[in-house]
């Protein structure tokens, strides 16, 4: 009779904040801008702290907003176009419907890290930044919540995990400032192709 193979064990749900969060320390990291996001070219400003519940840390119930950019270009371009897998190319009118802005704060802003050891620090795992939405919103909560009032999150991109986001929590939103850059096929078209290229996407 062949050897059976081993069951894998099931993996076991991810924790919740503990009772005491917000007695522990946080692990945090001093973050100094620029952050960049690609936002919609219709709206004159892309300081936006949502409270929809579409993105992963956000919720109108948990008492904040929360604005989502990336650490780099790179970051904000697969952020916003990478979210269909499989998709091989990008299309030039969903492009330069968006500016890239680059956004800038008045003083190093203090992040949660959600990466690296952190993660250990917390009692989390990288599903906090990859997994269920609603395990999410909780961490994110308690993070707000703590009596370090943070100025928001640090955590790796579900869609290329060698790059830096942040979510910045609406508490900074005096300390912002924006600059409009402009689309990326008009006005940075060798940074675009260089994602492109990174990525294996062809412009539709």
């Amino acid at each position: 009779m062949a050897p059976q193979e081993p069951l894998e064990e099931p993996l076991a749900p991810h924790p919740e904040p503990p009772p005491d969060f917000g007695s522990r320390s946080l692990p945090v990291v001093e973050s100094n801008s620029p952050w960049y996001r690609l936002n919609p070219a219709r709206y004159s400003s892309a300081l936006f702290f949502d409270r929809s519940g579409r993105g992963r840390f956000d919720g109108a119930e948990l008492g904040y907003g929360i604005l989502y950019v990336g650490a780099d270009e790179y970051a904000a371009f697969i952020e916003c176009f990478g979210r269909v897998h499989g998709a091989r190319g990008v299309a030039e009118s969903a492009l330069q419907m968006r500016n890239l802005v680059r956004i800038t704060s008045a003083r190093p802003l203090l992040l949660a890290d959600l990466t690296g050891s952190g993660l250990v620090k917390l009692g989390a795992d990288s599903r906090i930044a990859s997994g269920p939405y609603l395990m999410a919103r909780k961490w994110a909560q308690a993070i707000w919540e703590h009596p370090s009032a943070v100025d928001g999150l640090r955590y790796h991109s579900r869609h290329d995990d060698t790059r830096i986001c942040c979510g910045l929590f609406d508490r900074t939103r005096s300390l912002l400032r924006e600059e409009n850059l402009g689309n990326l096929v008009e006005q940075h078209p060798v940074l675009l192709a260089q994602m492109l290229a990174h990525y294996d996407y062809g412009l539709l």
